[in-house]
């Protein structure tokens, strides 16, 4: 009976959704899907060599999110060391775009958002719902509206960063002081990983390497962070001492940039020599180790994977060879994350072989079964093997090969080429570098204070917290380490050796404890906090660490409810860079003078491997299927609510009238927004109905509020005389009150405060004009309410459509001004692509013309004008924007001859773009360039009067 009930609530579950995804999204949403999946299938397309500002004529052949994946999945993909360049462009496109939205308030969280929606809609692939619903949510997003991006912030577990308009590395976000990409021991390339910092609000990286990297490698990862504007150090990890126990360490050259980073290791290879051979012998070690690896996997396991399938057949695996490793790690990097990485993908796709193959033998087994044609005995033995090889497939990982082949007693290692630290450090240091103690704790508390002690001359600082190594740790040897780094530190030479001899089991050499002690306190050893993260185990918190006064107030709450913090004598001693800031912190936090340091990552969790008969039964729950419904039916409903508090009140004549005004002023504003007052140029495709409906639902409960506030003010006046006065008083409330329920509903929504209260203004702002036209209101039978919002609506035209209006010229302004430099560029391609840009955004795009006009004039647009009538100051400045109009404008005349720039154009496109896109630029240019170069004209004689230039340098 519980099992009848089980298939028939599955049944029903099945048919909701079913019903759910039908009305879930509109065309528009469906066929970007496919396009998104037609993209990453087609990865492999060329990359071109040139990049058109996101404003400009790419638009004409491809949408904005569109742009944006396709970007990241060439960084995600193209993994062969050929392809460095491709992955900076592609980066450079990405980075473009996605900070290019519809925002000028925030840009910078509005791309970081935009950019994890779509790299989780590109991951998303065998997910069809939830990669539409990832395209639904970036379409949302690309709005740029502050309640809608600080709401996916949250829902993506990301922090909000300043938006000072500074890159990253200026703003003191988040760190993390080591990494690893695919060229060490990570999962990421270099761009890819430094994108991932870049969304999580990383200011500074050290990427560590096991080898002097090759100059592509650094070059990548460095020009990666200049172009997300977070700062990228490269390390060298190098280890010393005997196969089982060696010891890990950090070189940091002092570079931050490319030029800097060759410059250091060129002008110190003689004092290095000794460690470049050292890393050359570690390297040909690792590789003669992984070789072993292979060939011990080759000759015990293999057996035992194909047993009961013949060598040849596509049931089988087939040998691991050096040279598939050598197609996805570069430069003879391997690690045994690679290795569990390559057996993880080729025994997936012969796990999923024999699955298939069991399935078809089993469902056949079971009907032969029924026409008794097969024994239970037999039939329980097939279910059984196709059981237990589903199960080995889904649960696949690479952690668990690493654990199951590449561990324990499978495990395989080297001798160091550096016998100890004194063997090797007095070289490092000699070149003025920083060396750190990695994950010191990796053979025990004493061994880490034993290396501390030893090589005191040479470390720098020690990774007190590596949450790679210590989420398997027992915590209190953290905190013993913890205190250790403060007594040798900040503490006297009596509690060091007294806290020493209590926890060590061997005697400390007490001359050194002494000289330790001696030099620490000269120069700290400064504790860090590094995930020496690979992106292999989701469980583990991954990149950066962020301290809690550097967390915006508006999501600090929110953020630390959801995000592992640090132990806080960790947090206080980093914190105080060796020296403890607080000297109670357990007491301290109430005070809150602790600091407290939280992770970044999140923890994941492991997704099973699907076979792709599966059909599971997704609870989505109304408040999803809501957000997602399809925004034509959404909009209907919303109507339809707010429709019916109205009428119940009012009466159908008054709620059409009510209803009509708040359309008409919504569709209003956004037509003079795209358009300006030019009515032919109105175009209905322009009017955003998701924000006119939910305007009409949330008005339509304002009619019973404000009814009941003007009905209990009439009940309240207990004056005889009904005249002025009366008037007045009572619009006055009425205007309050409609401000005041406009001000609670925009905070449901989330708006900014800004927002807030200038709505609560323009309602305000109504009254006078509500009042003084009462008498032709009331002439006209029409309730106060109604009069009121009537003026509330004209008011709020006003103000929100010039308000949209000066912001499509700040974004078309802003567009130009990162174009215009480009006219002057000496690169030949970059010159024309940025003349293309200029003729489509001033022929195509929404006050193209008005934006670049303001520039050439040296007009700072409506908002600048009526504030340069109270700021006599900027008058130079003024002059200034001027006279660099001015210029622009006489090199953008000759530039935009038609006689002279049609042939080279011309030959530019052709040679560039494909057969279709060459088409669009030709048409474009034939329509629009001798309009634009006697616009051109026109505006400078407009601006000289009919008068010589007179320009003078500034």
């Amino acid at each position: 009976m519980g099992r009848w009930v089980d298939r028939r609530r599955g049944r029903f579950r099945r048919w909701l959704n079913r019903l759910i995804d039908a009305v879930s999204f509109n065309d528009q949403i469906r066929d970007l899907a496919e396009m998104l999946n037609r993209k990453v299938e087609q990865s492999e397309e060329a990359t071109p060599d040139i990049v058109s500002h996101p404003g400009g004529f790419n638009r004409a052949f491809r949408k904005r999110r569109m742009g944006i994946a396709e970007s990241y999945i060439r960084i995600a993909q193209k993994l062969v060391r050929s392809e460095v360049h491709n992955r900076l462009h592609a980066l450079k496109t990405l980075v473009m775009l996605s900070l290019h939205a519809k925002t000028i308030s925030m840009p910078l969280n509005t791309a970081r958002v935009q950019t994890e929606i779509m790299k989780e809609a590109v991951k998303n692939i065998r997910n069809r719902r939830r990669q539409m619903e990832m395209i639904a949510d970036f379409s949302l997003a690309s709005y740029g509206h502050e309640a809608t991006i600080r709401r996916f912030l949250k829902e993506l577990k990301r922090l909000e960063v300043p938006e000072t308009g500074q890159p990253l590395k200026n703003l003191d976000m988040g760190w993390d002081a080591h990494v690893h990409d695919n060229l060490s021991e990570g999962r990421k390339t270099p761009s890819q990983l430094v994108l991932d910092a870049f969304i999580k609000g990383i200011s500074r990286l050290t990427l560590a390497y096991y080898d002097i990297p090759h100059r592509d490698i650094v070059f990548e990862a460095m020009e990666a962070g200049r172009i997300l504007g977070v700062e990228v150090s490269i390390g060298i990890e190098f280890s010393v001492g005997r196969r089982t126990r060696r010891k890990h360490f950090l070189f940091l050259p002092p570079a931050v940039t490319f030029e800097a980073f060759l410059e250091f290791f060129n002008s110190n290879c003689a004092v290095l020599a000794h460690f470049y051979d050292g890393l050359d012998e570690n390297r040909n070690h690792r590789r003669r180790v992984i070789t072993e690896i292979l060939e011990h996997f080759n000759r015990t396991h293999l057996i035992n994977i194909n047993q009961g399938f013949a060598e040849d057949s596509i049931f089988a695996l087939q040998p691991l060879q050096l040279a598939d490793l050598e197609k996805i790690v570069p430069y003879d990097q391997f690690s045994r994350n690679h290795l569990s990485e390559l057996l993880y993908e080729q025994l997936k796709a012969v796990l999923k072989r024999r699955v298939l193959l069991l399935k078809a033998q089993f469902e056949i087994s079971r009907q032969l079964f029924r026409e008794d044609t097969l024994t239970g005995w037999e039939l329980e033995q097939i279910s059984a093997t196709y059981r237990r090889i589903r199960e080995l497939y889904t649960t696949l990982s690479p952690a668990h090969i690493k654990s199951e082949y590449f561990s324990g007693k499978n495990i395989f290692d080297y001798d160091s080429a550096f016998a100890s630290e004194a063997d090797i450090m007095p070289d490092l240091k000699q070149s003025g570098a920083l060396i750190t103690f990695n994950h010191p704790l990796e053979h025990g508390f004493e061994s880490a204070v034993e290396t501390v002690l030893a090589a005191h001359p040479y470390i720098d600082q020690i990774e007190l917290m590596n949450m790679r190594d210590s989420m398997g740790r027992d915590p209190s040897e953290i905190m013993r380490l913890t205190r250790f780094v403060s007594l040798i530190n900040t503490g006297t030479l009596s509690e060091a050796k007294q806290f020493l001899e209590d926890l060590n089991r061997r005697p400390i050499d007490k001359s050194r404890l002494e000289s330790a002690f001696e030099k620490y306190h000269r120069n700290l050893l400064v504790p860090i906090a590094a995930s020496a993260a690979t992106g292999w185990k989701p469980q583990v918190p991954g990149m950066g660490f962020i301290r809690e006064s550097r967390i915006p107030k508006k999501s600090r709450k929110y953020f630390c409810q959801t995000h592992y913090r640090l132990p806080r004598p960790v947090s206080d001693l980093i914190n105080g860079g060796g020296r403890r800031s607080s000297p109670d912190p357990e007491n301290d936090r109430a005070t809150g003078t602790v600091d407290e340091i939280y992770c970044l990552g999140k923890s994941g969790h492991f997704r099973p491997n699907l076979v792709g008969d599966e059909a599971p039964i997704e609870n989505i729950g109304l408040r999803r299927a809501w957000r997602y419904l399809n925004p034509a039916l959404k909009n209907m409903i919303r109507v339809v609510i707010g429709l019916l508090p109205a009428y119940l009140w009012i009466g159908w004549e008054y709620t059409l009238i009510w209803f009509g005004i708040t359309f008409f002023r919504n569709v209003f504003v956004d037509l003079v927004a795209f358009s300006g007052p030019r009515p032919k140029a109105w175009s209905f495709r322009d009017v955003n109905l998701d924000n006119t409906t939910q305007s009409l639902f949330w008005t339509g409960f304002s009619v019973p509020v404000l009814g009941m506030v003007k009905l209990g003010f009439d009940y309240s006046w207990h004056f005889a005389f009904t005249g002025l006065l009366f008037v007045w008083l009572k619009f006055l409330v009425i205007c309050i009150a409609n401000g005041l329920y406009i001000s609670a509903h925009n905070k449901i929504r989330r708006f900014d405060n800004r927002v807030i209260r200038a709505n609560f203004f323009r309602s305000i702002l109504a009254w006078p004009f509500s009042a003084a036209f009462s008498p032709v209101g009331n002439l006209m039978q029409v309730p106060s309410i109604v009069q009121a919002k009537f003026w509330s609506d004209v008011v709020a035209a006003v103000i929100e459509g010039t308000g949209k209006f000066q912001q499509k010229i700040v974004l078309r302004k802003r567009d130009y001004r990162e174009i215009l430099p480009q006219l002057r560029s000496g690169d030949r391609d970059a010159r024309m692509t940025a003349m293309m840009d200029t003729l489509y955004i001033w022929g195509k795009r929404q006050r193209g013309a008005s934006g670049l006009s303001q520039i050439l004039l040296g007009r700072g647009g409506l908002k600048a004008a009526v504030l340069g009538v109270f700021r006599k100051g900027d008058a130079r400045d003024r002059e200034r924007q001027a006279a660099s109009g001015a210029a622009d404008l006489d090199l953008m005349i000759e530039r935009f001859a038609p006689h002279h720039v049609t042939p080279a154009l011309s030959r530019f496109i052709l040679s560039k773009y494909t057969h279709n896109e060459a088409i669009v630029l030709i048409d474009m240019l034939d329509s629009h360039l001798i309009d634009f170069h006697a616009w051109l004209k026109k505006l400078r004689k407009k601006s000289r009067g009919g008068k010589p230039p007179n320009i003078t340098a500034s």
